[in-house]
């Protein structure tokens, strides 16, 4: 590798430490920060010191060698006793003594890290999108996406930031609309929900960040960021900051602030006999500079996220969503060991409920190619008389071909040695009784 490729290449992974480094920074609470003010000074001019000055040769080849070598320089620059500008001259002396090899973890020895697939959306027709998203998950309760984007509405025609990011979760049966901030507010309705989907249930979900970017006579328009319910949710746990109070705005032009717990449907009505017809309720955390601060790290993270074409993404979730389904139904098919329907002739499975109202006439002839392919034997799909939904069926008799059969003992008997076969030796030294 050329030395400007190998400048490049640090100048990148100095970046990434550094961006993460940051990231950390914006989960501390001001204490923290102002604990460790020197430190954050010191990484911030190494940082610096790479990135705007042409590091040497040497430099270079020696601090690739780890995978964080902006906690490498910015440990020596931090012990360094001298007054004067002598960040070069420590960082030089640095790498002449080349004591930090067996201090720090080489780059060498770090994992192979594994793209996550995830990609981000930009400038997307959101009202006409989001259902076809929907269209690949979501069997019931379809009417949910229809109040997410009333949401969406209300939330572009504030000047409020936070009114214009929300969290889109698609189940199977139905759609939740999760406002961003809220999210990273422990104990609002939307981090609960955003746990909920983490600890309390399997189902997998197609979730999406919403960056709300216009609103014209053509309707909703953002950007939509592909988020994994889990790694979501972890983060929202160790950034949120507790909830505290309830701000509410009134048409009046009233505003009144409560604790968070006396906000609720019963107290509500009480409130507008008082003050009127609510306008708008804002939840409040403890310390909103952590909420503020996690979300920048979010943003952040987003915005380096690789550029997809949504209408690829969605063909994508559409042959996901078949090939899932065919998978289920052919291992359901091979486990069974003995015939299921009611006379005993044929092995059956059923077509998932959350499978059959989102599938078209197309979608039931790929499913049923694709378990033929599987399942290596013809099958057919009807329904069961007296119950509901679509079954897969394969005779009986075409499984057993399947297994071929066990030869009996006479004809293993009569079944002559392959050549090589040697019989065995027979004993000499036989007990005598």
């Amino acid at each position: 590798m050329d030395m400007e490729k190998s400048r490049q290449q640090l100048i990148g992974r100095l970046t990434e430490n550094y961006a993460d480094y940051r990231a950390e920074l914006l989960l501390k609470d001001r204490q923290e920060l102002i604990d460790g003010a020197d430190r954050i000074a010191k990484t911030a001019e190494v940082f610096q010191y790479f990135t705007q000055h042409q590091p040497t040769e040497q430099e270079v080849s020696y601090f690739l060698k780890f995978q964080n070598p902006l906690e490498v320089a910015a440990d020596h620059w931090e012990s360094c006793e001298f007054e004067l500008d002598a960040l070069g001259a420590v960082m030089a002396d640095t790498v002449d003594q080349a004591k930090d090899l067996t201090l720090y973890p080489l780059a060498v020895d770090a994992p192979e890290r594994k793209p996550d697939g995830l990609q981000k959306f930009v400038n997307v027709d959101l009202e006409a999108i989001l259902p076809q998203i929907m269209a690949q998950k979501t069997a019931f309760h379809q009417k949910d996406l229809s109040y997410a984007l009333d949401e969406m509405r209300e939330g572009f025609a504030r000047e409020d930031p936070a009114k214009r990011n929300f969290v889109v979760i698609f189940r199977q049966s139905g759609v939740d609309c999760l406002n961003e901030r809220d999210m990273l507010i422990a104990g609002t309705r939307s981090y609960n929900i955003c746990q909920y989907y983490h600890r309390h249930t399997r189902e997998p979900v197609l979730a999406y960040s919403v960056e709300l970017t216009g609103d014209g006579p053509n309707g909703l328009r953002g950007n939509l960021y592909q988020q994994d319910q889990h790694q979501i949710a972890v983060f929202a746990e160790r950034a949120a900051s507790p909830y505290t109070d309830v701000t509410v705005a009134f048409y009046s032009g009233k505003t009144v602030r409560v604790p968070g717990k006396e906000y609720n449907y019963e107290t509500i009505p009480n409130l507008k006999y008082h003050y009127g017809d609510i306008l708008d309720a804002r939840n409040e955390a403890d310390d909103e500079s952590v909420v503020q601060g996690a979300l920048h790290r979010e943003h952040e993270r987003r915005e380096r996220m690789p550029k997809g074409h949504i209408a690829v993404h969605v063909q994508e979730l559409e042959e996901a969503r078949i090939q899932t389904e065919a998978d289920r139904l052919a291992a359901a098919l091979q486990s069974l060991t003995e015939p299921n329907t009611p006379d005993k002739t044929h092995f059956m499975a059923e077509v998932s409920p959350y499978f059959l109202p989102l599938a078209s006439h197309d979608d039931m002839h790929r499913l049923f190619e694709k378990v033929r392919d599987q399942v290596k034997q013809p099958i057919y799909i009807a329904p069961v008389e007296g119950a509901n939904g679509q079954y897969i069926f394969m005779r009986r008799e075409e499984r057993a071909q399947e297994q071929p059969s066990k030869p009996s003992i006479k004809e293993q008997l009569a079944a002559k040695p392959a050549p090589g076969d040697q019989p065995a030796a027979k004993s000499k030294n036989r007990e005598v009784r």
